[in-house]
């Protein structure tokens, strides 16, 4: 089951909509200039790969093992310079990070206000958090409409699955008052059925 899992992670994360949605989530970020970027609940590897190709020392974390194998065949065969290691957000032991990054990771989580601050403090003073999730217009009908306005049928299937598991079942953004940090950006995806929200940690004094 774990491998057929990662399989169809693979699948969904080769989508022209999920690709393009993740291209755009990082557009707003710098350029790397090779600082390190921390990638939690990679799966297959495509987020952590854009940030590869965006100039970062890009690392991503993932749980499952099969996740990690994945990742690392697709990004041999892309030639990325990106590197998987298997790791939990509650388990870290890994450094600091100038960007911090987490897609559809927070939603599948208990708790969710725990996840977000174990990213957070897991972010150099002054570097960025990147969150990506559906937001609470994810439905498969705002998917129809998408598709009826021309998005691009290509594994559309994916989407329509991905909202069946998401509707009703959105982050709130309420779990991002910590009252450390507030959003800098918030860019609606997908026509809006999916957000990215940009965090940036309070320098060292």
């Amino acid at each position: 089951m774990g491998h057929s899992r990662a399989k169809l992670f693979a699948w969904l994360q080769g989508a022209d909509f999920y690709k393009d949605l993740h291209s755009r989530a990082i557009e707003v970020l710098p350029d790397g200039k090779n600082r390190t970027w921390l990638d939690f609940g990679c799966g297959p590897g495509l987020f952590t790969r854009l940030a590869a190709g965006k100039g970062y020392s890009a690392i991503g974390i993932d749980k499952d093992p099969l996740m990690i194998r994945e990742a690392e065949k697709i990004a041999k065969s892309e030639t990325s310079s990106a590197v998987f290691i298997k790791g939990d957000i509650f388990e870290s032991r890994t450094q600091g990070a100038a960007v911090v990054s987490a897609s559809s990771l927070l939603a599948v989580l208990d708790d969710k206000v725990r996840g977000f601050q174990a990213l957070l403090k897991v972010v150099d003073p002054g570097g960025l958090l990147l969150i990506v999730e559906p937001t609470d217009r994810m439905t498969t009908k705002a998917v129809d409409v998408l598709i009826q306005e021309g998005l691009s049928d290509e594994r559309i299937d994916g989407l329509r699955m991905w909202a069946r598991a998401r509707q009703g079942n959105a982050i709130d953004p309420e779990i991002f008052r910590t009252g450390e940090v507030q959003p800098v950006t918030f860019t609606p995806l997908l026509g809006g059925l999916v957000g990215a929200w940009l965090f940036q940690k309070e320098p060292s004094l």
